[in-house]
């Protein structure tokens, strides 16, 4: 054998070696995480969306070398996917609007190959699902700045009420995304709702329902959340019924019901009548970030 065969082989070995002791700490992993669900109450949504995202920047922020920052976060969404289903009962309810596959796209990509999937034909079943215990999660199709007015009720309105643990928006697909290329659509995006509260994270945005009258523009909404200490990042969507305006808006940080700028929102000066948090998500991973 020739000296350079001869490194090849070691070389190959070397790699055999490496490969073995990823999949021992993969093996600890999994049986850590058992100890972890035997541990929690049972019934409980394993899910922990703020922690798989500090995870994330967390292995971002120390990689090193020529292996390619996307394909180290499929590898650990795989993972994290694979052993959520190892805590407890474990589905995805996902919204095929008509025929797209991007949702069930985006679901597949962050919850892995293995989490079983079911398809719903409305963003209402969806809830429901969730809701009632059919589905651990839900994941949603999410257009910004869409607006209706006098159809059904957006699924989002529905967030806003329900006793106990009702669905949470506690994510936002795709979570490691690309930088939009110029003249072409909008990637798609979507929102996770489970019946959890949304993390906190240290870089997290809040989803809110306004409630206003006809009159409000979207300047002067983003002024009044300004004004009254909260920063508005964008407006996501606008359902308009007869004299009532409800306003699906993201806001930077992490904002919980009890906050009191949200009920300094709703006085008779402002145009707003109603304020809900329906959950929040840590901010998706700039594309920068993952080239």
């Amino acid at each position: 054998m020739s000296q350079d065969n001869a490194n090849l082989e070691l070389l190959r070995r070397e790699i055999d070696r490496i490969d073995d002791s990823i999949h021992d700490l993969l093996m600890q992993r999994s049986a850590v995480v058992e100890s972890i669900a035997a541990a929690k109450p049972a019934g409980r949504v394993t899910l922990r969306p703020g922690r798989e995202a500090a995870i994330l920047r967390r292995l971002l922020g120390r990689h090193r070398g020529l292996f390619p920052k996307m394909a180290l976060v499929r590898i650990w969404r795989e993972i994290m996917g694979a052993l959520v289903a190892l805590q407890g009962p474990f589905m995805v309810a996902v919204h095929a609007a008509g025929r797209s596959t991007s949702a069930i796209e985006m679901a597949r990509n962050h919850f892995g190959l293995v989490a079983p999937l079911h398809a719903y034909r409305s963003a209402g079943q969806v809830v429901r699902a969730v809701a009632d215990g059919h589905a651990s999660v839900g994941v949603v199709p999410l257009t910004p700045g869409t607006e209706a007015a006098d159809e059904a009720e957006p699924w989002w309105a529905s967030l806003t009420v329900g006793s106990g643990e009702p669905p949470r928006v506690v994510a936002r697909l795709p979570f490691a995304g690309v930088e939009p290329v110029k003249g072409s659509p909008e990637p798609p995006q979507a929102l996770v709702i489970a019946c959890r509260d949304h993390d906190e994270t240290g870089d997290d945005r809040t989803v809110l329902v306004l409630e206003t009258g006809p009159e409000v523009s979207r300047d002067r909404l983003r002024a009044v959340l300004s004004a009254g200490g909260l920063e508005p990042a964008q407006l996501l969507a606008i359902y308009r019924h007869g004299g009532v305006w409800l306003h699906l808006v993201e806001i930077l940080g992490h904002v919980t019901s009890i906050d009191p700028r949200l009920t300094m929102l709703v006085a008779p000066k402002d145009p707003i009548s109603h304020v809900s948090v329906i959950g929040g998500y840590a901010t998706p991973l700039a594309p920068e970030s993952v080239v």
